[in-house]
């Protein structure tokens, strides 16, 4: 978009690339998805709302077993609502003329995909594509719908990114705690082999040591007796 702003670009060409793009981020919505869950593309009526997901498996000293769940607010993760447009943060109309600093105060509404095929509100609601006709100033009022959707975008990835390292730290600490445990009973049942032989070698050397004493207390014990014959 920022590229189509500049004098005598064929503007034509660079639509065939947006929407190409808008291709991409619509595969990637539909294709998020896991064991029946996706957090990206909504095709209900209704908002997603709350989801929760196991967050901590803890065992208390009483030996009882708590589960830990993480709340993830999945309406705000929403790209592409299919029934429902206003759902999706890629679907939904934003008014250009709000996020203008020299506003008119005439609401300017843009949305950047079309998931159903028309528009998401008649009458009202353009969407962010080129064609000859295309204005400098619709340029730029598509430069802040785009900008917004970003911002908005960025602050889902932050969410997700939290509840993420939220998992991802739990699951270090079980590894942790079982490296831990293994550790304490290895103590427990295996044996130090450098100590054990260490300690082989020291009977090993008393052992010869006692057999030369009583070697050397009987070549004494015949010398005595050769004194007596």
């Amino acid at each position: 978009l920022v590229a189509a702003r500049e004098p005598g670009v064929d503007k034509t060409k660079i639509d065939k690339e947006l929407t190409e793009l808008k291709n991409q981020l619509v595969s990637i919505s539909e294709s998020a998805s896991f064991s029946g869950e996706n957090w990206l593309n909504n095709d209900g009526a209704a908002a997603s709302g709350t989801k929760e997901i196991v967050g901590g498996f803890n065992r208390d000293s009483a030996g009882l077993v708590s589960i830990t769940t993480l709340a993830v607010n999945t309406t705000s993760t929403t790209l592409i609502g299919t029934t429902n447009e206003s759902l999706g943060l890629l679907t939904k109309d934003i008014d250009a003329d709000a996020l203008n600093p020299d506003t008119t105060g005439t609401a300017v509404n843009y949305y950047l995909i079309d998931a159903d095929g028309t528009a998401t509100t008649a009458g009202s609601a353009t969407a962010i594509a080129l064609t000859t006709g295309t204005t400098d100033a619709q340029v730029d009022d598509m430069i802040r719908v785009v900008d917004s959707i970003l911002t908005q975008m960025t602050d889902a990835a932050s969410n997700l990114g939290a509840v993420q390292k939220r998992v991802s730290m739990q699951e270090d600490f079980v590894a942790n705690l079982m490296d831990s445990i293994d550790s304490g009973i290895g103590r427990l049942v295996d044996a130090d082999m450098n100590e054990e032989s260490t300690r082989l070698k020291a009977l090993q050397t008393q052992q010869q040591l006692g057999i030369q004493s009583l070697s050397i207390a009987n070549s004494n014990s015949e010398n005595i007796l050769s004194l007596f014959r």
